[in-house]
């Protein structure tokens, strides 16, 4: 994980003189603001790294495919789901186009999802639009005039990097074979990538937090200029004559911006972390501007914070809850039940599930190796066409094939809608209530 769980409550030090007090204001919004950008560039840099092996890793213009859904040992991404096969790809299309190719339909679910670097979902391929047969895509930049190749759909990336991450749905371990089988299909060609990005080749981890991150941002900032929209935010930076220089390096500053950095970077962590959760501690809350986020820097902090990667809201709705139905934190030495009177009829044509996070936003190990419930799941209705879901760290009474385990510690649970109804948005469907029996 590039960034610790900060602090619940900022730093108070007073700054020791004018200058140190101007860095600190101007450094935190700058913060929040290029949060994802760098946590899309630790990401590239961890998965295109030369030699390595894990899941979904692989070099730029190459496609990486993890063979088995994502458990609590996988740390790559934080609050990846456990019902999909990932396929990750990070594409540089700075000597050109880059071909996808996306094998026939066979009526499982899938989706590429293709972010720019500030974690943008500006297109997605999947079987919304992708005809019967398959399809070829052109990935390209926007400024690129060179001819599209022949025979393909051109779509145009905001930035020259892409985060090509692919979702292939599996039902159950049977299922793996033939999910496995459709992933395969999927395929880049292009022209070679060039030597990587300085911000991606040259990240920098494991000194001082703080200015680890501003050398960071600054070669980020060179590599992939921001929309002019939110460039004043870190000309304030600039401003204050903490220097943004294309290598990085911070030497020359002034007597306690140093100090003030590091005060605004804890300052900054602190909000993002609070912006995750909901001031109400209302259950299954969601945002419809989720994954394309214009100039809310928050939220898309926030974002990247505890869901990076998320799909934009047409493709797929987040629902997610903190806290039971009284407004407490949720912890796995309570017992709760979740019941749909539906039946588990939720609003999401393709497939939805819950998943269990742990506190550090990871899939939370338990003995039984079970993080997600949902619809594809053997589940048990109730006599009167109910479904009751229970969530605790003991097994839970009733069927165990309902039963989430969950830590003997702090958690969350995400909701996933995938293809969501627009009664979801129309506000015409009940959430149900996180009850918290024991």
């Amino acid at each position: 994980m590039n960034h610790p769980i900060p602090t619940s409550h900022p730093p108070q030090s007073p700054q020791p003189n004018a200058q140190a007090a101007w860095v600190m204001h101007a450094a935190v919004p700058a913060m929040v603001a290029g949060y994802a950008l760098l946590e899309a560039v630790r990401t590239c840099a961890l998965q295109t790294a030369p030699g390595a092996t894990a899941y979904g890793r692989a070099p730029f213009n190459h496609l990486g495919r993890s063979e088995q859904r994502w458990t609590d040992r996988d740390r790559d991404i934080v609050t990846p789901a456990n019902d999909l096969l990932y396929s990750n790809a990070w594409i540089d299309l700075r000597r050109g186009p880059v071909v996808i190719t996306v094998p026939r339909q066979t009526g499982r679910y899938f989706v590429l999802e293709l972010m720019d670097i500030y974690t943008n979902n500006f297109h997605n391929i999947g079987t919304r639009n992708v005809p019967a047969e398959g399809g070829r895509f052109a990935l390209m930049h926007a400024q690129d005039t060179s001819e599209p190749p022949i025979g393909s759909t051109v779509i145009r990336s905001p930035s020259s990097l892409v985060w090509l991450l692919g979702r292939v749905l599996v039902d159950d371990e049977a299922d793996l074979p033939a999910a496995r089988a459709f992933q395969a299909g999927f395929a880049l060609q292009g022209s070679p990538a060039p030597q990587p990005p300085a911000s991606v080749a040259q990240w920098q981890q494991g000194g001082d937090a703080a200015l680890d991150f501003v050398a960071n941002l600054a070669r980020a900032l060179h590599d992939f200029p921001p929309p002019p929209s939110q460039l004043g935010v870190f000309e304030a930076l600039a401003g204050a004559h903490v220097p943004l220089r294309a290598d990085g390096k911070l030497d020359g500053l002034r007597p306690g911006m140093a100090e003030a950095l590091r005060q605004a970077h804890e300052t900054a962590l602190c909000l993002v972390e609070a912006h995750t959760r909901s001031h109400s501690r209302a259950p299954w809350r969601f945002s419809s501007r989720l994954g394309r986020y214009g100039d809310d820097l928050m939220l898309r902090a926030a974002t990247a914070f505890k869901g990076l990667g998320a799909l934009a809201v047409d493709e797929a709705v987040y629902a997610m809850t903190d806290f039971d139905h009284e407004g407490e934190p949720l912890h796995g030495r309570h017992t709760y039940r979740i019941r749909f009177e539906d039946g588990g009829a939720l609003p999401a044509d393709a497939f939805w599930s819950i998943t269990l996070y742990g506190k550090d936003r990871y899939l939370a190990a338990n003995a039984i190796g079970r993080h997600a419930l949902g619809n594809r799941s053997q589940l048990q209705q109730e006599p009167d066409g109910s479904l009751v879901l229970h969530v605790s760290h003991a097994p839970a009474p009733g069927p165990q094939a309902n039963w989430l385990p969950a830590p003997d510690g702090p958690f969350y649970l995400i909701l996933r809608m995938y293809h969501p109804q627009q009664r979801l948005f129309d506000g015409h469907y009940l959430f149900p209530a996180m009850e918290r029996l024991a």
